[in-house]
């Protein structure tokens, strides 16, 4: 028990550490060069945009796994519920939706458009506006909505409750989402943090209670940075 403690809490540890790591590649590069992000190719800057977001949000997630062995698969990527997963994920993403619906006169909707490159990516010809989508689905898609699942389950492994309505991992990773995004600029009115903290929260209670984590990565694919206005 005591090894397997140790294990989880070097496991948070590489997630944190691996997110650190890569921010400060990428500030050294610009600091040391002092390469304007603008005169990249749309491509080059994309691809950068994904290094800082991957190392954050998926770096530590891959080294994990690696370290342990353990496939994406053992942490719920699987066909059985998986309805039932987005289902209950979709209704975990019904407040947000409702706050996002009266409160704004007009909104729009596709898959991502507020990652600073979507538009731009799409506007591009192809092959550019093909690759360069494919980098923001794996990266801001995929990855972003995976890393809570692993997070959220190695918060759980440490901290373990009985009750799915306190899930350890799920508030954690709720209340992290609201601090980096804050960090990171972003502002909340108490509604919408509630809101979004229900939007995680509810994903991750729900992966606990079906076992199956793709309901998690579909909302940050087709929802998170889905909703304009």
């Amino acid at each position: 028990m005591k090894s397997n403690t140790k294990k989880y809490g070097v496991d948070i540890l590489i997630l944190g550490l691996s997110a650190l790591t890569a921010y400060g590649i990428v500030g050294i590069f610009y600091m040391l060069l002092k390469i304007d992000m603008g005169a990249l190719p749309l491509l080059a800057q994309t691809l950068v945009g994904a290094f800082c977001e991957f190392g954050l949000m998926g770096l530590g997630v891959v080294i994990i796994c690696i370290r342990n062995k353990e496939s994406f698969k053992s942490f719920g990527l699987k066909k059985e519920k998986l309805l039932l997963t987005i289902v209950l994920s979709a209704l975990s993403c019904l407040p947000s939706f409702l706050l996002h619906l009266f409160t704004n006169e007009h909104i729009s909707y596709f898959p991502l458009q507020n990652v600073n490159f979507t538009k731009p990516v799409l506007a591009a010809g192809f092959p550019v506006n093909v690759i360069g989508m494919l980098i923001i689905a794996v990266t801001w898609g995929f990855f972003e909505g995976f890393s809570y699942v692993v997070m959220s389950d190695r918060m759980n492994k440490l901290f373990p409750s009985q009750s799915l309505w306190t899930d350890r991992g799920a508030i954690i990773c709720g209340i992290f989402c609201l601090v980096v995004h804050m960090l990171l600029g972003q502002s909340y009115s108490m509604i919408g943090a509630v809101t979004e903290f229900i939007l995680i929260y509810g994903m991750l209670v729900s992966y606990r209670y079906t076992g199956n984590a793709w309901g998690c990565v579909l909302i940050f694919l087709f929802y998170w940075s889905g909703i304009g206005y």
